[in-house]
C-alpha cells in the first residue's frame, strides 16, 4: 500500500503480531488504501482473497495496485455456523467426536494445537457429520448462515441462497466430471498458510473418522480407509507420519489421540501416495514390466482402484480421500487456444494442467468404483488442504479465483499476525530502504529482461539456470545479508532477549535452477528432488 509521498513502507507496522496462535484472533492490521497507513482493527478479518484488474497506478505504485480484495462468502458465512457450534460444546456430534474436539482443545496439553488447526478440523467435521448428511435438528439451532436448501443447492452444484453476487461464478461442495454420467466428486477445501500444520489437521481428520468406526464398527458413516494424495515423492515419505503403525506417527507425537481411543486407530489403514500413480497403466505391463505378449485392455475403473488402493482398502469403500497440497488438483474450465501461465510463455503450463488432469481423473475412476454399485460413491469425502488453492493462469478460470469448495480459510497475513509463521521481507532500493518494484515480482521481471539467446532449447522455452541467477543474485544478496546482520544479533542476545533466528527460504522454478552456485556435496543432496511448482502467495 503507497504512502503520503507514492511509495511503500518495507515494514508497515513495527510489531505485526496481534493475537495468540491458539486464540480465534479478535484484532488484525487493516491498511488504508490511499495512505497505507495502518490501524489495529477489532474483531477477526473476513476470509477473501485478491484478484487482478485493469487498474494502474503511477510508476512507483503501479506493482502494487493492479489487484483487488473480494470475500470469500462461503467461508464467511460457515464460519458463523461453526463459531456457534464451537460455543454448543458441539452439540449434536457424537461422543467420540466431542471427545476428540475437547482434547483438542485444551489448554493443559503439552503440545498445544494452534487455533487455525482446530478450525479447519471443526469445519469439515461440522460439514460431513453434521449438515451434509443432514442432521441439523441434533444442533438445537433454528436458524443458520448457510441453510439446509444452501446445503442442497452447494451438493447439486446450484446457486446457494446467501450468494448474492451476480457473477457466473458461485460457491459449491462438487466437482464434477466432463461425464456427467458418473457421479461428481464431493470436495471440502481447506486454506491453511504454510508452516501452520496442514499435516497435523491431516492427522485430526483421520483420527476423527478411524475412531468414530472403531465404536461403530459395523456402520460406514465414518471411513475405516483412507488415501493421502501429494504431489511428489519427498512430501510422500514425509507424510508416513499418518499411517498409524508408523514408529513416529502423529497420532502419539502429538497427542492427536486420548490413550483410550488409540487401539482403534490400528483398525484402520492409511495409504499415502502420489499423483503420478494416477496415471494411466500400459495394457502391455504386469508386474511392473511391459511384455508385448500382454494386452489386458484398458482398465476400468475397478482394475484402476483394485492397483492404486490394493484389496485391504477397496475391500474398505467408501474412502476418505486428503489432497495434500491440493491445488495441484483442478479442471480446466475450457480448451482454449491460450494455454499460457502469464508471464512465463506457456512454460510449465503443459506439465501442470496434465498433472490436474490425472489428477482429478483419478480420483474420478476411484469416487467410481464402489463395489455395491454405481450409486455408491467411492469416497465419502474428500478434502483438499493447501496454502494457495487458486486456479492458476491457463487453467480457463480467471487466474487467482480460489476453487469453490473452500470452506475454511486462514492464510499468510492471519498466520503473521499469530504469530505461527515468520514474517517476510523484501529487498529493498539501495538510496531509499523502501521495496524495489523489481524485486516485487522478481521472476516475472527476470523474464520480462530475457533475450533469445537466453533460453534453452525446446517448445518449452525455460531459461538458462545461469541467466536466472545472475538476474537474481542482487536479491539473494541483499536478503542474505539482512539474514547475516539478524543472526548475528541473535546470537548476541543475553538471557531474557529474543534468541528465535531468522530463516532464509529461497524457492526456484526448478531443481536446475536452486543448484547454480552450490557445492558439489550441496548438488548431491538436491538430487532426486521434485519439481516444486509455482505457487501463488
Amino acid at each position: 500500500m503507497a504512502d503520503k509521498t507514492g511509495q511503500l513502507p518495507i515494514q508497515p507496522v513495527e510489531r505485526p503480531i496481534l493475537c495468540s496462535p491458539y486464540e480465534m484472533p479478535d484484532l488484525h492490521w487493516l491498511y488504508d488504501t490511499k495512505t497505507g497507513e495502518p490501524r489495529k482493527n477489532p474483531g477477526r478479518r473476513d476470509a477473501g482473497y485478491w484478484y487482478k484488474t485493469d487498474k494502474v497506478g503511477g510508476a512507483q505504485t503501479k506493482l502494487f495496485v493492479e489487484e483487488e480484495r473480494d470475500d470469500i462468502e462461503l467461508v464467511n458465512a460457515v464460519r458463523k455456523d461453526v463459531n456457534r457450534w464451537r460455543e454448543s460444546k458441539y452439540r449434536g456430534a457424537s461422543n467420540v467426536t466431542k471427545d476428540l474436539l475437547s482434547h483438542w482443545a485444551s489448554a493443559d496439553r503439552p503440545r498445544r494445537l494452534f487455533f487455525c488447526q482446530r478450525e479447519a478440523v471443526e469445519t469439515i467435521i461440522y460439514l460431513a457429520e453434521i449438515r451434509i448428511p443432514g442432521r441439523s435438528s441434533r444442533t438445537l439451532f433454528q436458524d443458520f448462515a448457510v441453510t439446509d436448501k444452501d446445503i442442497q443447492q452447494l451438493l447439486k452444484g446450484e446457486r446457494p441462497g446467501f450468494y448474492q453476487t451476480a457473477t457466473d461464478y458461485f460457491p459449491t461442495l462438487i466437482d464434477p466430471s466432463p461425464d456427467a454420467s458418473i457421479l461428481p466428486l464431493q470436495r471440502l477445501g481447506c486454506k491453511m498458510a504454510t508452516g501452520s500444520g496442514k499435516t497435523v489437521v491431516m492427522a485430526m481428520l483421520i483420527s476423527w473418522a478411524f475412531c468414530n468406526r472403531g465404536v461403530n464398527p459395523s456402520s460406514t458413516e465414518f471411513p475405516n480407509a483412507v488415501l493421502v494424495v501429494c504431489p511428489n515423492l519427498t512430501v510422500r515419505e514425509r507424510l508416513q507420519v499418518l499411517r498409524p503403525e508408523d514408529a513416529k506417527n502423529y497420532y502419539i507425537e502429538f497427542d492427536i489421540v486420548p490413550t483410550k481411543y488409540r487401539p482403534l486407530m490400528q483398525k484402520g489403514r492409511v495409504l499415502v501416495t502420489n499423483w503420478h500413480l494416477f496415471n494411466p497403466q500400459s495394457e502391455h505391463e504386469e508386474g511392473g514390466k511391459t511384455y508385448a505378449v500382454v494386452n489386458k485392455g484398458p482398465e476400468t475403473p475397478e482394475t484402476f482402484a483394485k492397483r492404486i488402493l490394493g484389496d485391504d482398502l477397496y475391500d474398505r469403500m467408501p474412502i476418505m480421500v486428503l489432497n495434500d497440497e491440493g491445488h495441484h488438483c483442478w479442471r480446466p474450465l475450457s480448451n482454449g487456444d491460450d494455454d499460457a501461465l502469464p508471464g512465463t510463455n506457456g512454460e510449465g503450463s503443459e506439465e501442470e494442467a496434465e498433472e490436474a488432469k490425472v489428477w482429478a481423473g483419478g480420483l474420478d475412476k476411484l469416487n467410481n468404483s464402489n463395489p455395491d454399485g454405481p450409486k455408491a460413491r467411492g469416497i465419502s469425502l474428500c478434502v483438499d488442504l493447501s496454502a494457495t488453492p487458486f486456479y492458476i493462469g491457463g487453467s480457463g478460470h480467471p487466474e487467482g479465483r480460489p476453487f469453490p469448495w473452500l470452506v475454511s480459510d486462514f492464510g499468510l497475513v492471519d498466520a503473521i499476525e499469530s504469530g505461527i509463521v515468520k514474517i517476510p521481507r523484501m529487498p529493498v532500493m539501495d538510496v531509499t530502504g523502501l521495496p524495489d518494484p523489481k524485486y516485487f515480482k522478481l521472476w516475472e521481471t527476470i523474464r520480462a529482461g530475457l533475450q533469445p539467446a537466453d533460453f534453452l532449447p525446446g517448445k518449452a522455452r525455460r531459461p538458462k539456470p545461469a541467466v536466472v541467477y545472475k538476474y537474481a543474485e542482487g536479491a539473494l544478496q541483499q536478503l542474505a545479508g539482512q539474514w547475516k546482520e539478524r543472526f548475528e544479533y541473535v546470537e548476541r542476545a543475553t538471557p531474557g532477549q529474543e534468541h528465535v533466528p531468522p530463516v532464509m527460504i529461497v524457492v526456484c522454478d526448478n531443481t536446475d535452477i536452486a543448484r547454480i552456485g552450490l557445492s558439489e556435496d550441496q548438488r548431491r543432496n538436491t538430487d532426486g528432488a521434485s519439481h516444486a511448482g509455482r505457487h501463488r502467495g
